[in-house]
Order: C-alpha cells, then sequence, then structure tokens
C-alpha cells in the first residue's frame, strides 16, 4: 500500500485516480464486490492505468478490514499506487429521524463522461456539499444547465407521489450509486413502479416524498429542498427501506 503520493503524480498534478466509499460493518465491507466492479468498469472506460488487479486489490481491502468494526472504508487507485483510508460514519439515529434538508447548488452542471465515474478530482462536488452546509443545509441537490434534477454532491436522489418512485435517469451527468441499483432492485422485487426519467426543477415542488441514497447514508427522507417541503413519512419509503435492511444486512 502506497500511502504517499509524489509530486509528479498525476493525482498531485491533475487530480486524475478513481476512488470507492464503502461501509464496514463487523470486518466485512458491503457490497465490496459491487463497489469494486463500478471502480474496475470505470477504468476500463477512462483508459486508466493501474498496476494492481482486481482481486488483488479485493484480498488486500479483505485483509485491512478483518478487525474493523464500523467505519467507512475509501479505495483510490492513483498511477503510483493504492490507498486505503478509514474515518468515521458520522450520521445519527437524529439524523435519520429528522430528515435532511436539500439547497439547490450554485454550480450546474453540462455533459461529461466524467459525472458516470467517481474520480478523484472531486471538488465541484465538494464545493457544493460545502455550500451547502454553510447555508445550513445538510446536502446539495445539482441540476444541470437545463434545469433538470441529476443528483446530489454525495447521493443520488429519488422522489415519490402516489405510491410511485421516480429518480433521475443516469446519463452522462449522474453517477450510477449501489444503493440506486439497490433500491430498483427491491421495487421490482416489490412490484413498486419506479420511473426513471428526466425530472425538471420545476417539477419538484409536484412530489409528496423524496430521499437520498449512499453507501454510507444508505436512505435518508429529505424533508426540504429550499422552501419546497415534503412529507416526514411515507409507507413506500418505510417499506423499501424495511426490505433494503432485511436482505442486505440480515435484519
Amino acid at each position: 500500500m502506497k500511502n504517499s503520493v509524489s509530486f509528479d503524480s498525476e493525482l498531485t498534478k491533475f487530480g486524475i485516480g478513481i476512488f470507492e466509499t464503502m461501509k464496514v460493518i463487523n470486518g466485512k465491507v458491503i457490497f465490496l464486490e459491487e463497489h469494486l466492479s463500478r471502480m474496475y468498469n470505470s477504468i476500463e472506460k477512462l483508459n486508466f492505468n493501474t498496476s494492481i488487479e482486481k482481486s488483488e486489490l479485493k484480498d488486500k481491502i479483505n485483509c485491512f478490514v478483518e478487525t474493523v468494526n464500523y467505519k467507512a472504508l475509501r479505495v483510490s487507485v492513483y498511477d503510483e499506487g493504492y490507498n486505503i483510508q478509514l474515518r468515521n460514519i458520522d450520521y445519527t439515529n437524529a439524523d435519520y429521524k429528522e430528515g435532511f434538508k436539500l439547497n439547490i447548488s450554485p454550480i450546474k452542471r453540462g455533459k461529461s463522461i466524467l459525472y458516470n465515474h467517481k474520480t478523484t478530482n472531486y471538488f465541484e462536488n465538494i464545493y457544493s456539499k460545502r455550500y451547502a452546509l454553510s447555508k445550513k443545509f445538510d446536502e446539495a441537490l445539482l441540476v444541470s444547465l437545463d434545469d433538470e434534477v441529476l443528483e446530489g454532491s454525495m447521493t443520488n436522489v429519488f422522489f415519490i407521489k402516489e405510491n410511485k418512485i421516480y429518480t433521475p435517469t443516469v446519463d452522462e451527468s449522474v453517477l450510477p450509486g449501489i444503493i440506486r441499483s439497490k433500491v430498483i432492485h427491491i421495487c421490482k422485487k416489490m412490484n413498486i413502479e419506479l420511473i426513471e426519467s428526466v425530472i425538471k426543477l420545476d417539477e419538484i415542488k409536484n412530489f409528496e416524498f423524496c430521499f437520498i441514497t449512499n453507501s454510507l447514508i444508505d436512505l435518508m427522507k429529505v424533508i426540504s429542498i429550499n422552501n419546497i417541503n415534503y412529507q416526514k413519512e411515507n409507507d413506500i419509503f418505510r417499506k423499501i427501506n424495511c426490505k433494503l435492511k432485511e436482505i442486505y444486512y440480515g435484519y
């Protein structure tokens, strides 16, 4: 494992690298295979050179987390090697009880294949998140130049209306999130209608409920986006959340 990066690295000079953030529970990485598949898909699609094979990296990760109880794990690959780090997961029971408040990011996105991949050049997302926090929000919602809803700075977004779930289509501006894919799978399994479509910013006021997902949060309800308020409870959301825990966490 290489913990240091030289000034000649493409990571240092250009922010070129690929990373994944995963949850570790009782020495096991949740959805490790899915995360590594996404990482190595990005390596292939972006013509990224790395000397470590997927199977070798998987073994090193599993060895690294053997004694880890509950942490966030970040794995990065770059031209000089790879890095594995741990940090705390800071979401609390109070967060899940109260729900998150989102604001619209001041940054609007165009089209780029890079948005489909978790690259280490993440400043746009970090700026949007910090801007939201500075305004007393919890997360930022990114929209396109055409005011199409895309995703959160760290999350994917879902809306509910009349027992149907809506989420933005994964195109060249949205990351195909791991938990996003699990929600879609659960909806199919439970015969809940889920619609992937273009959602315009001026349409978000028409939805009853909203929630966001990522690999550390799992599912988090959203109580407001800017000055638009949503219901604080929803039966469809509760069922999906319970099914996620049942299928993938065993409780």
